[in-house]
């Protein structure tokens, strides 16, 4: 359950819903709850079958239910009746989150250590113990809490917020309305090494990260720098807990990167790509527009736009699906295959 500072009247947020609303009931609403949780303040959703003895069972206030359910289910309960109700309930979430976040003001911490040559924005935040480095630019409105590192020449765009203990190396650029949870490392330098005369020669890394509009970036994610030219994660992509990018990735806009997957130098991947949890992708490889990559698998060959792969290697699902199912058969077969081999040996 999340309570709220500011109280909302079920009128007002029927108001910012598209749906047909029945409210029998005047009250008011201060949280969001699963049902079984729920009170007379709450706000729930309902929307799945299954869940339908949960939903005679609530005591919620008001329930965004969809737009064919059966009123007489909840008669005494305020509905709204929408499309899709746990989207709309999210965004509802989203909006009161707004609603009840002060406006935020300039304040930066007396032990932060900023360079003299930085440039802060309108309205920024920054928390205990930060350092800004020479030059580095930051944009209005955005938050960088405690212990969090921006080396020389970073710039960071506007709305942006940077949580605790994050590192972003020099020449990095991060633009807006970007999120990037605590323990992430933008800019570390590409895993490059060149065997010359029997010794493992470290390559220069001398290119950035580029982090386009409305990103988010998982706690403790790794973007390496480029060796030459720039990494680049593009707008709206959401990247997950635990995941390493390595260096001159390209990466489209509105992709799905789950936790734990890794890809290696120079891949490029296009837009609303999804991969799943623990993918591995080999270097210099595309994985083009729509794609879908299960969990666990391991890339090693480039990925058509649109295609369904999953496996080690990935390949398509249903050829996957296939021979998983035939795998199941193996023991049998080989009996088969030893009584043959039996009968053989006896004629």
């Amino acid at each position: 359950m999340k309570t709220f500072r500011t109280p909302l009247k079920a009128v007002a947020i029927a108001s910012r819903l598209p749906g047909r609303s029945i409210l029998p009931n005047e009250l008011i609403l201060t949280n969001v709850a699963e049902l079984q949780e729920a009170n007379a303040q709450s706000v729930c959703f309902f929307e799945n079958p299954k869940y339908l003895d949960d939903l005679k069972q609530t005591e919620a206030g008001l329930l965004l239910v969809p737009a064919d359910f059966d009123i007489s289910v909840k008669p005494q309960t305020n509905l709204i009746l929408v499309e899709k109700p746990y989207v709309m309930f999210m965004m509802l979430v989203k909006t009161w989150l707004e609603l009840d976040r002060p406006p935020q003001q300039k304040r930066i911490a007396a032990s932060a250590v900023i360079a003299v040559s930085a440039v802060i924005g309108a309205n920024v935040v920054i928390g205990e113990n930060c350092v800004i480095g020479a030059k580095t630019i930051i944009g209005d409105g955005t938050r960088i809490d405690s212990n969090t590192v921006l080396a020389e020449n970073v710039q960071v765009g506007r709305n942006c917020h940077l949580f605790p203990n994050i590192t972003i190396y020099e020449d990095c650029l991060i633009k807006n309305k970007v999120i990037i949870h605590a323990g992430c490392v933008i800019g570390a330098d590409g895993f490059g090494y060149l065997m010359h005369e029997g010794i493992q020669n470290k390559i220069p890394q001398v290119g950035n990260v580029i982090i386009e509009d409305d990103v988010e970036i998982g706690a403790n994610s790794a973007i390496d720098r480029a060796t030459i030219g720039s990494t680049i994660i593009g707008k709206g992509t959401k990247i997950d807990n635990l995941v390493q990018v390595g260096h001159n990735c390209i990466i489209g806009e509105n992709s799905i990167l789950c936790a734990q997957v890794g890809l290696a130098g120079s891949t490029v991947i296009g837009n609303v790509v999804y991969l799943a949890g623990q993918v591995g992708v080999a270097g210099h490889l595309k994985i083009d527009d729509g794609a879908m990559v299960g969990a666990q698998s391991g890339v090693s060959h480039t990925i058509p736009k649109g295609e369904k792969v999953f496996g080690t290697p990935a390949i398509n699902v249903g050829l996957r699906r296939r021979i998983l199912a035939s795998e199941k058969k193996l023991p049998e077969i080989v009996r088969h295959y030893n009584k043959l081999l039996k009968k053989e040996k006896e004629i």
